[in-house]
Parts: C-alpha cells; sequence; structure tokens
C-alpha cells in the first residue's frame, strides 16, 4: 500500500524509479489506473477475487461517465461509487463535475470545494480506500492547480450493511460480480426480492437494488455489470425487481472480453437507469449501442422491456428492427420455434462432479455412452469421445433405482451449452450419426450437463436432425440467438422460444443453405416466440 500511496502522492522516495518513469508517460487516468492494478496484482490473486478488484479501464470509465452527463450535470448533482475500489469512476466524474461547474461559472477553487462535498465513495478494503481519496486529491490539484482534503470523501465500509445517508441524482461504478454464496445468505433475502437466489444471489444484483433505494426520484444509476442479467432465465426476478422501481434508459454491451480486466476474462455491459419519480414517469424503451476498446460508442437502435421479467433484448448488431430502428423481442405474428418441428430441448442431465464414481472410461454390461460438449466438433460434425480428457469419463452406470426418462434413443441434435463471443458461432450443433444412434438403439445414451439434447417427440420429425443441427449452425440464428444471449451459457428456455422459420420453408443443405435460409426469416419481425405462441 505503501508503495501505491507513494507513487500517488509524488514522494521522492520513488522518484528515480523506472515505474515512476513510466508513469510520467501516462494521461492521468492511466497513471490512476495502472497505481489502482498495480495494487491489486501486490494483494495476490486470493485476495483480489476475495474482493472482486477488478478495476475498470479508463476508456470504458469515461464512455459510463458521459453516458450518465445528464444526471450529473445539474446544479447541485450529489454523486456516489458505492464501490470504489481504486477510483476508476470517483476520480473521473470529479473531473467531470468540477469542469461543469467552472463552465458554469463558478470559480475553480469554489468549484473544487464544491465538488468534494458532493460526490462519495463508499469501499470494503481501507488501503483501496484510501488509494481512491489520495488520488482524487491528487487529480484536483494537478487538473486545476486547487489542494482540497479528500480524506473525507471515501468511507471505509460494506456498502450493502452501511447506513447511507442522503439522496443521489446519480449511482455509478463497476460493484463485485462474485455470488453471496451461504456467506449472509439469509441477511440479504430482504434486499433481493425477488432476486434472491439464496447463495447463489450476485452481489452486483444487491448493489444494483440498494442503489436504486438511494436514488432520488429521477436520479440515474450506470453500472458497468455482467451480460448475464439482461436475457438469462435466473435473472427474471432482478428484471422484475429493477422494473418496478426504474426505467431502463440505455444498454451498451462492451465488445471486448478478454484483458478488460486483471485475470478475468468476462462479458460485459454498460447499464444505465433513472428511478421513478418526479419527471420520470415509467418507460419501457430503452436504446441499444456497442463500445469498443477505446470506449466510442455506436448507437443500434432501441428496445422495448418486457413485463413480467421477460428477457431483455442484448445489442447486437443485427436483428430485425423497424425502419425507426426499434428492435423487436417476441414476434407479433405466430411463429415456429424447436417444438413445432417435433423437437423437445432438455439439459443433459449428467453431471461430473457428482457422480464420478459412475463414470467410466470403457464400455460394461449396463453402463450407456455419455455425450459431452466436445463430442461437437467446430465443423458440425458429431464425433463420439471427441475430446482426450472426456473419452476417459464417456459411460455412465445408471443409479440401480430411479426412472430413466433422461435417456435418449435414436437421432437428436446436442448443441454446446457453453458458448461465448470470440468463437465463430454462438450456436454450436451436431446431428447425432445414425451409426452412432443404431448402435445404441436398444439401450440408448445420455449427455453430460453441459449438453443441450434436442430429441424427436414424434416418430417422424418435420425436419430431419441433420436439417435441423444445420439450422442452429448458421449465421442468421447465431446473430439472432445472440440478441437474447448475454452470457457464455446457452439457456435452453431461450433456445426453445427461439422464433424459426415454418418447416416447409426450409431450403435443402447444400452450398447456397445460408444464402437461401436469410429469405425464410423474412417475416419474422421478433427473435423469441411470443409465450403464448409455445402454449
Amino acid at each position: 500500500m505503501s508503495i501505491c500511496l507513494a507513487f500517488a502522492r509524488d514522494e521522492e522516495i520513488v522518484a528515480e524509479s523506472r515505474a515512476r518513469d513510466a508513469l510520467a508517460l501516462l494521461s492521468n487516468d492511466m497513471r490512476d489506473y495502472a497505481i489502482s492494478s498495480a495494487y491489486a496484482l501486490l494483494i495476490g490473486p486470493a485476495r483480489r477475487k476475495s474482493l472482486s478488484a477488478y478495476f475498470t479501464p479508463p476508456s470504458l470509465a469515461a464512455a459510463t461517465i458521459e453516458a450518465v452527463r445528464p444526471f450529473f450535470e445539474r446544479p447541485g448533482a450529489t454523486v456516489l461509487d458505492p464501490a470504489c475500489g481504486g477510483g476508476s469512476f470517483l476520480v473521473p466524474t470529479a473531473r467531470a463535475m468540477t469542469l461543469y461547474a467552472v463552465d458554469s461559472g463558478t470559480k475553480i477553487e469554489r468549484a473544487c470545494a464544491g465538488v468534494v462535498k458532493r460526490i462519495k465513495g463508499i469501499e470494503i478494503d481501507g488501503g483501496l480506500a484510501s488509494l481512491s481519496a489520495t488520488l482524487l486529491g491528487d487529480a484536483l490539484k494537478q487538473d486545476f492547480g486547487v489542494a482540497v482534503a479528500t480524506d473525507k470523501v471515501v468511507e471505509t465500509a460494506n456498502a450493502l450493511e452501511a447506513n447511507v445517508k442522503g439522496r443521489f441524482d446519480l449511482i455509478i461504478g463497476n460493484p463485485p460480480y462474485s455470488k453471496v454464496w451461504a456467506r449472509g445468505a439469509a441477511a440479504i433475502s430482504a434486499i433481493a426480492g425477488k432476486a434472491g437466489l439464496g447463495g447463489h444471489t450476485n452481489l452486483y444484483a444487491l448493489f444494483v437494488l440498494r442503489a436504486l433505494g438511494w436514488l432520488k426520484p429521477g436520479g440515474g444509476l450506470g453500472f458497468v455489470l455482467p451480460t448475464s442479467f439482461i436475457a438469462g432465465p435466473y435473472f427474471k426476478g432482478l428484471r422484475e425487481e429493477i422494473l418496478a422501481r426504474a426505467n431502463v434508459v440505455r444498454i451498451d454491451m462492451h465488445q471486448q472480453r478478454e484483458h478488460l480486466f486483471i485475470d478475468a476474462i468476462q462479458d460485459v455491459c454498460l447499464l444505465v437507469l433513472q428511478r421513478h419519480g418526479a419527471g420520470c414517469a415509467p418507460s419501457d424503451r430503452y436504446e441499444l449501442g456497442l463500445i469498443d476498446a477505446d470506449g466510442a460508442r455506436t448507437a443500434l437502435g432501441t428496445a422495448t422491456t418486457p413485463p413480467d421479467g421477460d428477457a431483455w433484448l442484448v445489442p447486437v448488431a443485427s436483428g430485425p428492427k423497424s425502419e425507426a430502428g426499434h428492435f423487436a423481442l417476441t414476434t407479433s405474428k405466430p411463429a415456429d420455434v424447436i417444438a413445432s418441428y417435433g423437437y423437445r430441448v432438455r439439459v443433459g442431465k449428467v453431471v461430473p462432479k457428482r457422480e464420478r464414481k459412475q463414470l467410466f472410461s470403457e464400455p460394461a454390461p449396463n453402463r450407456l455412452p455419455v455425450l459431452w460438449a466436445s463430442d461437437v466438433r467446430a465443423d458440425g460434425v458429431f464425433k463420439f469421445q471427441g475430446g482426450t480428457r472426456t473419452a476417459l469419463s464417456s459411460w455412465y452406470l445408471p443409479p440401480s433405482s430411479g426412472s430413466l426418462g433422461y435417456v435418449s434413443r435414436g437421432r437428436s441434435v446436442i448443441v454446446q451449452r457453453t458458448a461465448n463471443r470470440d468463437q465463430k458461432r454462438r450456436l454450436n450443433a451436431s446431428a447425432v450419426s445414425e451409426a452412432f444412434a443404431s448402435a445404441h438403439a436398444e439401450h440408448g445414451y445420455v449427455a453430460e450437463n453441459h449438453v443441450i439434447v434436442i430429441e424427436p417427440t414424434i416418430p417422424e420429425p418435420l425436419v430431419s436432425p441433420d436439417l435441423l443441427a444445420a439450422l442452429l449452425n448458421s449465421a442468421i440464428v447465431s446473430e439472432r440467438f445472440s440478441a437474447v444471449a448475454g452470457s457464455f451459457s446457452v439457456s435452453a428456455k431461450l433456445l426453445a422460444r427461439l422464433a424459426l422459420p415454418p418447416a416447409r420453408s426450409l431450403p435443402a443443405i447444400g452450398p447456397a443453405f445460408e444464402e437461401d435460409l436469410v429469405a425464410c426469416f423474412d417475416g419474422l419481425d421478433g427473435i423469441l416466440a411470443a409465450p403464448a405462441v409455445l402454449a
């Protein structure tokens, strides 16, 4: 800690160091980011993970500040960062507030003093709290030539337990992403409401809900969050809780997932909310955008938040939208889904961590073959025992008692349950081969938990397994599913709701398949089939 504070305070003790020389070449924000990142590295991976000390790069922080500018460019606006870490938002927000005050006619000395009184940070780690306050004071001195005491700006506390006084015009930040687990799970139930998932409740969900309670009516929230909450079925309750309190103003997807945070790969977005109240009537329309690695934003259009916690649209560059640029989540007309073709969608039953003793590398009486995600090859071909490691656990001995309803027979389509934006396709599917299905026709086969199984419900499905796999692997389906896939996990529920063309309109597999398929989606004005269509 002393090393980082010495850098921040410009002390002579490090004046001749190489690090000092390197810092001098950086912009003020990059310098502060480098110092706070050094602290995160020095505390070690275990402590860093427990604190969720993954600091926001200046470019993303700047994009966030620009998005919430209307909320702090108000006379006397108050701002809170409830998880201020190394000051990634605290310092540049204070700078922007000071510039606004000066541009509005306030003298520099008075502007700096006023901002220090109107901005507040909370940080659970005392070292980071001290560092943030120091960086804030240093920034005001360097940028405006004004020395202001900042030691009271950041409170060392757990924001979820702190007694936060007053209400704010803006709450900004990047809250921790870890789960509550058993630690304090009961205590957070009152905060979580419908968003509660017991020990699996995400801390960032609690920060969002607490922050909305700290806002003035009409106040704004700007948080950098994982994308999973946007459309994931498990976050239905969180979406309901948010809409009960606020309007969604904007969701911007950040296009960089690797090297964004130290030691972490994460899909993130910028969420901007406005609390209901005076001057903010409930509205269901929000803006969509993309933020690149440099912080530049590309506007994509608008979307609508559906009722009852249904999925929100994820910002994607393509998808069905009106001439006015409004993306549609659900179809206005009946649309086919996978079930319409004569299939059902379910998740593989076998969980290796819990059933390790029932997995084997060789066949034997009563053992069933296990299909793993690695059996879906990148080219869409099915290959049993396709992974070197998973081949060692490719046979499963079912329990001696219990239903075997999870066993599949005949040809099906299997889909990898995890994906990310770096892959060529969002969906990766393979049709189980005729040879494999015939070889195991009597006893069947099972799938591991990271596999989605799409199996026939009728003797002669309207679409063959090969054609269904080709459809799911197509570029247009990948693009459309990406609009409702906020996380790396492929939701079986959302996959089952994906609006698809009628079976009779699908082209035959061939060189022109992808091109011919595009026209089949022309009549679908939404990504998901409306819930009533599934009934």
